[in-house]
Formats: C-alpha cells, sequence, structure tokens
C-alpha cells in the first residue's frame, strides 16, 4: 500500500432526520487503500457514505465514483449496457465495451436490453464497469457484492481486488472483507475504531 495520503477528512458531523448520530468523525485514506466501515443497522453507515460521496465526488484532485444501494439513481435505465457505457459513440468503443460485457458473463441478447430489464447483479456490474471506464480513483460503494449470484461473486470480487486506486465501501459479504479489504473500521456512536489491518 501507498503511504500517501488520498483522502483526508476532519471532524465530520453526520445527521440523519435531523438527530446527529456521529461528531467529529476523522479519517485517512492512502492511495490504493480499501477501507471497509462496518457497523449495526441504523449507526450511520450509509448516511456517511452518501456524505462523503458528496464531498468527494466534485473534488477536482480525485476522480471519484459513488455506487448507492440503489443502483437508479446513477443509471439510466432506458439505455441498453453498450449505448450507456458508450461515451463516445464510436463504433470502436462499443466493441471495446461488448468485449468488456461478455467477461462478464453478459449475453449478446442482454447486451441490447434496456438496463431497466436486468437483474440487480447484471446492473452493479454495469456500473463497475462504468467507474473503471471512467478511470474513477477513488471509489465510494455501499453493500457491493449484495446482489450477485455465486458465479458472478468471484469475478467482482476480482475486479475490485486490481482496482488501481482508492476503495471506501460499506459492506458485511465475509468473502468480499477477507479478499479484497485491507483496513476494516467499526463505526460506532464514539466514532471510528480500526478493528482490522492487512
Amino acid at each position: 500500500m501507498d503511504n500517501s495520503v488520498i483522502v483526508s477528512l476532519r471532524d465530520i458531523v453526520v445527521e440523519f432526520d435531523g438527530q446527529r448520530i456521529l461528531d467529529g468523525l476523522n479519517l485517512d485514506i492512502h492511495d490504493k487503500e480499501f477501507v471497509t466501515l462496518l457497523g449495526s443497522s441504523g449507526c450511520g453507515k450509509t448516511t456517511l457514505l452518501r456524505l462523503l460521496a458528496r464531498e468527494l465526488c466534485p473534488r477536482q484532485d480525485l476522480h471519484g465514483a459513488y455506487m448507492p444501494q440503489d443502483y437508479a439513481e446513477v443509471l439510466d435505465l432506458a439505455a441498453t449496457p453498450v449505448d450507456f457505457l458508450n461515451h463516445s459513440g464510436s463504433r470502436a468503443e462499443a466493441t471495446r465495451i461488448r468485449n468488456y460485457l461478455g467477461s462478464l458473463r453478459f449475453t449478446t441478447l442482454e447486451m441490447e436490453h434496456p438496463i431497466s430489464q436486468l437483474s440487480g447483479g447484471q446492473k452493479a456490474k454495469i456500473f463497475f464497469l462504468h467507474m473503471i471506464l471512467e478511470e474513477s480513483n477513488v471509489l465510494l460503494l455501499d453493500e457491493p457484492t449484495r446482489n450477485f449470484s455465486p458465479l458472478s461473486g468471484p469475478v467482482i470480487r476480482e475486479i475490485l481486488s486490481a482496482f488501481g486506486g482508492a476503495i471506501l465501501s460499506v459492506s458485511h459479504d465475509r468473502l468480499y472483507l477477507e479478499e479484497v479489504c485491507q483496513t476494516i473500521y467499526a463505526l460506532t456512536p464514539q466514532g471510528l475504531e480500526r478493528v482490522w489491518h492487512k
């Protein structure tokens, strides 16, 4: 892991429904570090991740991408996977995208279906591919593996393990924690407690 700090957050305050649930939170994320947040239901993990996405994604010194639990927030459900991912509109780019989608077990027919007709796991794969093609260097992922089948899970974990930037995620997936994560924090009312570091 690179020692340089790519994200440094200080005195973060998290509120939900008008109630302050976290106060004075500090977090450093190093370049190429994969950090995961654990915590009980309702402790503020998703709220914190949304707040960090609003703060990090507009920054000019980073190229951040946020993956919420509800993919409809970020996907054009009326578009096909190829059209959604092909920003240039070129035939060469469409061919490259089809090759990527094929490696993620999309059939030719599924590549031409509107995204709204695809499964949750397929939508997640499209979003992962979108982040890679956009050359993001900081990923904010909320339960990234929850919709995957046993066949797709290893492919996604391999993609994330090979990612060249930093990842901040919320997850309770044991295999994801074991195979991808390097640092795990427990989110408590007192702040972040580091519970594991590879």
